[in-house]
C-alpha cells in the first residue's frame, strides 16, 4: 500500500485499513499522506485507494455496514474512567472465550476481529515468568468512534448471535461527564447513543484506597449521564479489580446513588483477571455478557399491545371469544 497514516496512535499506519476515522477511501482521510514517489494504481482509474472490507483489527464504522447486512447485532458499551478495568475485562473475556468458557448456553463462533482480540489478550496470556501482565492504557484518540471489538456467538440449536463490545479511552468518559457537548466526548456521545445495553466499571482499587471520595464522584457523575434518556436500555455495574476488598459501606452509598436514577434494569457483577474462590470472578464476565444479552434481546421481543375490537366484519376485527 502507498501512503501512510500520520496519526500518531492509529494501530494500522500502513493503511491495510483505515481505522482512525473509518472513511471508506483512504484518499479522504485527513491523516493520510501519499509517498512522493507513489504512481496511480493500474487497477484503480481514480488513483483512489480503497479500503478491504476485513482486516482483523478493530472494527471502524464502515466494517458495520458489512456485519449488518445480514443480523442485528447486539452493541454493548464499555463505559468508565481511565484505568477502570475496561480493557483488562475484554482481554479475559476473550481469553475465557478461547480456553472453551460458555456465555449462558452459547460458545465462541468466530471474529472478524481476532487481530483486535489477540492484541490486548496477549498481555494476559501465558510468559515465561508465568506473571499476569496487564493490557496497556487505551489510546485517547479524541474525536474517534471508539475502536469496535466483534464476537460471534453460537449455541447447539446452531443459533448465532453477533455482539460488539466498544474498546474506548476512560478519558471520554471524563470529558463527557462534565461536558456533554465537548469536542473530547464525541466518542463517549456516540456509545451512548447508539448501545444497546451498557457496562460502567468502578475500579476496587481506587475505591479501596486514598482517592475513593475522587473515584466515587467519578462514577455517579458518569452513571447519571448514562441514565440520560437510556430509555429501557440495561446497565450493569462492574466491581473490576474484585480481589480487592472495598468497604461495604462504600458500595452501598455508590448502589443507593446509582439507584436512584431507577435504571429499568439493573444488576451488579464482581470481576477480576484473577479466578477468586471457585473461579467466581472470571465467571462474573461471562455472567455480565450473559444478562446484558438476555436483557436486550427480551427487549427486542417484547409485542405490542393491540385492543380487542368488536366488529360484524370477522375479516378486518378480532372478537372476543366470550362475547
Amino acid at each position: 500500500m502507498s501512503g501512510k497514516c500520520s496519526h500518531s496512535g492509529c494501530p494500522d499506519p500502513d493503511n491495510i485499513g483505515c481505522n482512525v476515522e473509518g472513511h471508506l477511501r483512504l484518499t479522504d482521510c485527513r491523516y493520510y499522506n501519499k509517498s512522493d514517489g507513489d504512481q496511480k494504481s493500474s487497477d484503480d482509474a481514480s488513483g483512489d485507494l480503497l479500503r478491504i472490507s476485513w482486516t482483523g483489527n478493530s472494527l471502524g464504522l464502515m466494517d458495520l455496514n458489512f456485519l449488518t447486512a445480514c443480523s442485528r447485532p447486539i452493541l454493548i458499551g464499555i463505559t468508565g474512567v481511565a484505568s477502570a478495568g475496561k480493557t483488562s475485562f475484554l482481554a479475559s473475556l476473550y481469553c475465557l472465550l478461547r480456553s472453551g468458557r460458555r456465555i449462558g448456553e452459547y460458545s465462541f463462533s468466530g471474529s472478524l476481529t481476532l487481530y483486535g482480540w489477540e492484541d490486548i489478550a496477549w498481555f494476559l496470556s501465558w510468559k515465561d515468568n508465568s506473571n499476569i501482565q496487564f493490557p496497556p492504557h487505551t489510546t485517547n484518540n479524541s474525536g474517534r468512534v471508539p475502536g469496535l471489538l466483534h464476537l460471534a456467538l453460537r449455541n447447539q440449536q446452531n443459533e448465532k448471535i453477533d455482539i460488539i463490545l466498544t474498546d474506548a479511552p476512560g478519558e471520554w468518559f471524563d470529558h463527557w461527564r462534565n461536558n456533554t457537548q465537548s469536542e473530547n466526548a464525541k466518542g463517549a456521545r456516540w456509545i451512548h447513543e447508539h448501545c444497546d445495553a451498557f457496562l460502567l466499571f468502578a475500579d476496587c482499587e481506587m475505591m479501596a484506597g486514598a482517592k475513593r471520595g475522587y473515584a466515587k464522584m467519578q462514577l455517579n457523575t458518569v452513571s447519571d449521564r448514562i441514565a440520560e434518556n437510556i430509555g429501557n436500555r440495561p446497565l450493569a455495574l462492574i466491581w473490576s479489580k474484585s480481589d480487592i476488598v472495598v468497604n461495604s459501606s462504600t458500595k452501598e452509598q455508590i448502589l443507593t446513588h446509582i439507584g436512584e436514577n431507577q435504571f429499568e434494569h439493573f444488576q451488579e457483577f464482581e470481576t477480576s483477571v484473577h479466578e477468586g474462590d471457585d473461579g467466581r470472578f472470571h465467571q462474573g464476565i461471562c455472567n455480565a455478557i450473559q444478562w446484558a444479552m438476555e436483557k436486550v434481546i427480551n427487549n427486542e421481543n417484547i409485542l405490542a399491545s393491540s385492543e380487542t375490537v368488536i366488529s360484524n366484519d370477522m375479516f378486518l376485527s378480532k372478537r372476543q371469544i366470550n362475547e
